[in-house]
């Protein structure tokens, strides 16, 4: 994505988004970029940048599961297991019954894959 100034265009474009939710006061839509800008600070390895966004995220909506279910997983890449387990369990308290996955499927991050992903 970094390259020939892609990710920069990338940012620029969620940036002009955001802008122009705030303008029309749509919360949500704003909300889904702020999402989508922490994902691609993690793309970008900015890590610790990604983790505070999704932290900020989940303080200005406790009920939102999808920063959990994002830290939960950029702690498990970063072997961080104790603190994604606390994210997933918090994620698994949130989730709508159709976003929720299952404890085998995360299972894996530990270095069990399952069959399917194998």
């Amino acid at each position: 994505m970094d390259r020939c100034g892609e990710g920069e265009a990338v940012i620029r474009r969620l940036q002009e988004a955001l802008d122009i939710a705030g303008e029309e006061n749509k919360v949500k839509e704003a909300r889904d970029v702020r999402l989508i800008v922490a994902q691609i600070q993690f793309l970008q390895k900015n890590v610790e940048e990604a983790l505070k966004s999704y932290q900020e995220l989940s303080k200005e909506d406790p009920k939102d599961f999808r920063p959990y279910f994002c830290r939960g997983m950029i702690y498990s890449l970063l072997d961080r297991n104790e603190e994604a387990k606390e994210q997933f369990a918090k994620y698994r308290e949130l989730s709508p019954k159709k976003f929720e996955i299952e404890k085998e499927d995360i299972g894996f991050l530990g270095n069990n894959p399952p069959s399917h992903f194998v």
